[in-house]
């Protein structure tokens, strides 16, 4: 009888065991799933500085040597076009996510908060336009840029990029709308506000989080979107990095480590837009699944 307690204690033991090493499983498998989403972007950096000499050198070093090369962030600028990239990158990149958050945002709240005819099929006929592939499109609003002067400007790349995204825009910010309590709104009208007033003031300001989510996504998209940037601008002087990374590539050789260099500064923008918005991107992305 007297080691009746003891097994006891020993029997409690075991799930309290058992669970401290899933809980280290767990966080075993977060790590090692981290370390390999992690890699690539490590693995790019150490190979933009280490040597020419040492790029192919078996088996490779999986840390930065002791005679890394710095330099090549200074001369990728001398030797090429990269800042007149980024530069038009940024630009469309920007003026294609708030123009399509912005249009989208108004489209989203006709159809949330506006019943009319033909809503319904508004919104399938935006949600069938995410489904045709970009090549299909290209054609077409290549002869139309053509004969309007929109081909070799970042202009038209900008109004071709809008025409991709402001319909998937809609579709998220629809969804944000959704959730967002009409009272609201109807209370401001009753205190005199015009609906374009409570548009501004009460559902825009709630749908911070959305709008942050929506131009995220788009802001990736126009930055890495290369199929269109390659058919609607020919003029080195006004393509962005998705086409000035492509062009490193040579018919016989390839500067690998200016190809690295180049990826990793590219890398940094969308990375500093995304840390600035990481916060927004699941709420504003999943509160529309939600009512109330």
């Amino acid at each position: 009888m007297r080691n009746a307690p003891s097994a006891r204690h020993g029997e409690a033991f075991l799930p309290n065991l058992s669970r401290i090493a899933g809980r280290l499983a767990l966080a075993a498998l977060i790590l090692i799933l981290c370390a390999i989403a992690v890699f690539p972007f490590y693995w790019m950096f150490v190979t933009s500085i280490r040597p020419s000499g040492q790029l192919f050198a078996y088996p490779p070093e999986m840390l930065p040597s002791a005679n890394s090369v710095f330099s090549t962030y200074v001369t990728i600028f001398q030797d090429t076009a990269l800042g007149t990239w980024l530069w038009n990158s940024i630009r469309v990149a920007l003026g294609t996510a708030i123009l399509a958050s912005f249009i989208g945002a108004m489209m989203a709240y006709s159809l949330s908060r506006f019943r009319f005819q033909g809503r319904g099929f508004t919104e399938y006929l935006l949600l069938a336009t995410q489904m045709f592939p970009g090549i299909l499109l290209a054609m077409p609003m290549y002869v139309l840029f053509s004969k309007i002067g929109l081909l070799n400007s970042l202009p038209g790349l900008t109004v071709a990029y809008l025409a991709l995204l402001v319909p998937v825009a809609t579709s998220l910010l629809k969804t944000f709308f959704d959730g967002i309590p009409v009272a609201l709104e109807e209370a401001s009208l009753i205190d005199g506000a015009s609906r374009i007033g409570t548009f501004f003031r009460i559902t825009l300001p709630l749908s911070l989080p959305g709008l942050a989510s929506t131009f995220l996504f788009c802001f990736i998209i126009a930055w890495d979107e290369y199929l269109f940037a390659q058919m609607f601008v020919r003029q080195p002087g006004n393509w962005t990095v998705s086409v000035g990374l492509a062009s490193f590539s040579g018919e016989y050789v390839t500067p690998w480590d200016q190809v690295m260099t180049a990826a990793t500064i590219v890398t940094l923008p969308a990375a500093i837009v995304f840390l600035f918005l990481q916060r927004y991107l699941v709420h504003g992305l999943t509160a529309g699944g939600v009512k109330g």
